[in-house]
């Protein structure tokens, strides 16, 4: 219901485009930290207890997000916010324990497609309800949801865990070059995917002109193309090269966005945007294909350390590009996809071997 329109939700609250690159890439920083130690501890400790922890911080999180008076006050919610994500290891690796390490390609964008589904019909909702009564409503509404999602989640049956010493995992990790190929060039790869994505409903609202609410249903759209496009991709090959071509989408979805301003054409460029969300699952898949059941919740953590790193770095250097220009970090973001997408084929190559 909010996520599509952070960035104006933070203006809302008196900041500049700075202050919100800032505090967008502030939060991630807790996640970014929290994702292996919390991998190893829902190794060892249970998935189950970490998901659950994960959920209830969240749903704290966005009530003290509803409750702020100020753009500096909105820190804390959003560290907290960003900090209940640290349980992400745990979902990817009880998802790649329950299906035995098969076809992972499939199974992570059904699970992503799952979580977009939610996205295709309430950030139209939110948009509506934020410029009817305000972005403290949407975020009191999404807190009901975090509550019940909390609920769901006390139901999830607990795995086993790893009787290994603590030691064990990290050797096993950081002797695998495979792992670390993939974790260190997703850095790079996604840090120009998202580039272009954090100041999209700045620019629709500063320079397209588009109301709220159609910024909202936008969110929805690519919510639906995220849905679509990962349930695709991922049937497309059991290797790599859904990747690729997600990229791509990416790429020409920018393409799109920078030369329109139609809604319909707008809405064509987030739908193929969506394809962002299925590199993300294809990237999980390929990290699930090298690794062991023993330690899966650590390489997870792992991964998902080195991808948020591009989400912390991204929203700042967005924000310093539109400050100098409005179309600049979709420009540098179209630039830096056509560079990177080489790099996956040393993945290629590496998930061959």
């Amino acid at each position: 219901m909010w996520f599509y329109i952070q960035p104006l939700y933070i203006k809302s609250l008196g900041a500049n485009s700075l202050q919100i690159g800032l505090v967008l890439s502030l939060a991630p920083v807790v996640m970014v930290l929290g994702f292996i130690p919390v991998g190893i501890l829902a190794d060892r400790y249970g998935r189950k207890k970490t998901l659950v922890g994960g959920s209830v911080a969240g749903t704290l999180a966005v009530l003290l997000l509803a409750a702020a008076g100020d753009w500096r006050q909105s820190i804390l919610g959003f560290l907290l916010y960003y900090g209940s994500g640290c349980c992400l290891p745990a979902i990817h690796a009880y998802v790649a324990h329950g299906s035995g390490g098969k076809d992972l390609n499939r199974v992570f964008t059904m699970l992503y497609s799952a979580f977009t589904l939610g996205l295709v019909i309430f950030p139209t909702i939110g948009g509506w309800l934020g410029e009817r009564a305000g972005f403290g409503a949407v975020l009191i509404v999404a807190g009901f949801f975090y509550a019940l999602s909390t609920l769901v989640a006390t139901q999830v049956t607990e795995q086993p865990v790893d009787p290994s010493p603590v030691g064990f995992g990290f050797r096993e990790v950081l002797s695998n070059r495979r792992l670390l190929l993939v974790s260190s060039l997703s850095v790079v790869i996604f840090f120009a995917l998202y580039l272009g994505q954090p100041f999209a409903p700045n620019y629709l609202e500063e320079v397209v002109g588009v109301d709220l609410a159609w910024i909202g249903f936008l969110g929805s759209v690519h919510a639906l193309g995220a849905t679509v496009l990962s349930l695709w991709l991922g049937r497309l090959t059991e290797g790599v090269g859904g990747f690729i071509v997600g990229q791509g989408l990416v790429l020409v979805s920018l393409l799109v966005f920078l030369r329109s301003r139609a809604l319909p054409l707008l809405a064509v460029s987030f739908f193929l945007r969506g394809a962002f969300n299925a590199c993300r699952s294809l990237a999980l898949a390929l990290t699930g294909r090298v690794v062991s059941t023993t330690s899966v919740g650590l390489a997870y953590g792992l991964f998902s350390t080195t991808f948020s790193i591009s989400m912390v770095l991204a929203p700042y250097v967005a924000g310093w590009l539109y400050t100098s220009r409005p179309d600049l970090p979709f420009l540098v973001s179209v630039a830096m996809i056509g560079l990177v997408m080489p790099l996956s084929l040393v993945l290629a190559r590496g998930d061959e071997r």
